[in-house]
């Protein structure tokens, strides 16, 4: 049944035709197997690679979530699960229908911004470069950071913490391993930091590795106390590095 949402969009379907909304506009399609409408083989396997990616970014999401939260802008699940899906397709040797992001070019997602109001390119100049050790750990090595150069800082901002989080996730269904944050904490009077170097703990195999970073900004209030400024519009986060560790 064909409805108007919060949004006065009609979405829904209506007899033969599905309406849907993308990007604030509205598309129709008809039904598959309707009125001599049947989807092929070739398009069933398509779909199912679609909603494989869909559901790897579902799985990816919980733990990245933690580093988002719920500053990100409206199509970046949209923009994270095409490059997803993307991905898996660059892999061109597997059949249509049993397409892996494991298995695909995972290099796509790195520099995935979370939040196109806020870019991290846009307020965080300090490069970061990660490396797997032969110890199975991943190193994070950071560029030297000015941060009254080479950090945006936002009118109340008072200081600023430049977090890097290594997530890990299972092979076989992208299922959250474990979590590691590391923290850069600066104001805008602090010295030049040289480089700094972060290791995790030895992390298990095999596993899907990704490196992501956010800046979150902090205000000083004599009654409440340390105060975050980061908003729906503020927060500079995205994913750095995407790494397969093998058994």
């Amino acid at each position: 049944m064909a409805q108007l949402d919060k949004h006065n969009n009609l979405i829904g379907g209506l007899g033969n035709y599905a309406f849907k909304q993308v990007d604030g506009k509205t598309f129709v399609q008809r039904k598959p197997g309707r009125n001599g409408v049947k989807q092929t083989k070739r398009t069933k396997q398509s779909a199912s690679d679609f909603g494989t990616a869909s559901s790897t970014t579902k799985r990816l999401s919980v733990s990245l979530r933690r580093l988002f939260q719920t500053y990100y802008d409206r199509q970046m699940f949209n923009r994270l699960r095409k490059t997803v899906y993307k991905a898996m397709l660059s892999n061109t040797e597997l059949p249509k229908g049993q397409k892996d992001l494991w298995e695909g070019d995972i290099a796509l997602l790195d520099g995935l911004e979370f939040n196109l109001s806020s870019l991290y390119i846009d307020y965080c100049k300090s490069g970061l470069h990660c490396s797997l050790t032969d110890d199975q750990e991943i190193k994070l090595e950071t560029d030297e950071l000015n941060p009254k150069t080479q950090l945006q800082w936002p009118q109340k901002a008072d200081r600023a913490e430049v977090c890097y989080m290594v997530s890990t996730y299972r092979k076989e269904d992208y299922m959250p391993l474990q979590e590691e944050v590391f923290k850069l904490e600066v104001t805008p009077f602090s010295i030049p930091l040289v480089s700094q170097t972060f290791t995790t703990a030895v992390l298990p195999s095999p596993c899907l590795v990704i490196v992501s970073s956010c800046v979150m900004y902090f205000k000083e209030d004599a009654l409440l106390g340390t105060i975050s400024i980061n908003h729906k519009a503020l927060h500079p986060a995205k994913i750095e590095k995407v790494l397969r560790l093998e058994d």
